[in-house]
């Protein structure tokens, strides 16, 4: 190799250095750190795009796509993505479907919107395509409030769960109140058998106290009976609740 081309090769190889960084760094943000398809980026487009052309507007001379995604996750799949994840995946497939929606020649409304949310009661991804039109507006919500009758008051319950030596939790509600590990609950139980979200409290119909299991790794319990995933059972004053190995009694008021 001659000196003059010597500058060259370095050149080059330092360019496609910097170009394989470029390619794994790219390739960690479009992949989570435990890839799944609720998660990945790739397995995540075909489902919106289905989501998408289920919910087409066909008109005389066009065809409109809805430009409001929704992805709503559980909570602990929610959980495992940071800030920075979530937002990356809002860009990206904000901007993958409205390549998509060019491509087709498919009319949009307004841009492309996607957002990530959660639900704790949800065990699955639910993906929900709108249109601007279906979005409640502020003043036709703030309308129909004031035409409508006051409604009584609802009645709150304040809960107790005290556990041996005294140590006790207790929250006020009026239509539920969430357990878990995490301190987005009402009632946080700093426990390593329970679940980041475990278990919810919710006032029935006629004022009953129902307990549901939302999806526990470690189960719950009343009165030594465990309630199935998914499921709920009536609770009443005095009874003994347990979350994983956490075991309290429940008071009512």
């Amino acid at each position: 190799m001659s000196e003059s081309q010597l500058p060259n090769r370095l050149e080059s190889l330092v360019r496609r250095f910097f170009e394989r960084v470029g390619g794994a760094l790219d390739f960690a943000l479009r992949r989570p750190l435990n890839p799944q398809a609720r998660t990945d980026l790739t397995a995540l487009l075909p489902q919106i795009e289905r989501a998408i052309e289920a919910k087409l507007r066909r008109e005389p001379n066009r065809v409109v796509a809805p430009n409001l995604i929704e992805l709503k996750y559980d909570y602990e799949t929610y959980g495992q993505m940071n800030d920075a994840r979530r937002a990356y995946l809002e860009k990206e497939i904000a901007a993958s479907l409205y390549e998509y929606a060019v491509n087709h020649r498919y009319t949009l409304l307004g841009k492309m919107a996607v957002k990530l949310t959660f639900d704790v009661f949800t065990r699955q991804l639910t993906i929900k395509a709108a249109f601007p039109d279906e979005a409640e507006k502020p003043e036709t919500a703030k309308a129909a409030n004031e035409s409508a009758p006051a409604a009584l008051p609802a009645a709150s319950v304040k809960l107790i769960l005290r556990a041996s030596g005294h140590s006790e939790l207790s929250t006020t509600f009026t239509d539920r109140a969430a357990v878990g590990r995490s301190h987005d609950n009402a009632l946080c139980l700093n426990d390593s058998s329970v679940s980041s979200f475990h278990a919810v409290f919710t006032v029935g119909a006629n004022g009953g106290i129902w307990l549901t299991d939302i999806g526990s790794s470690n189960g719950t319990f009343v009165n030594g009976v465990r309630i199935a995933e998914g499921d709920k059972t009536i609770v009443r004053d005095g009874d003994r609740v347990q979350f994983g190995d956490f075991e309290l009694k429940l008071e009512l008021r």
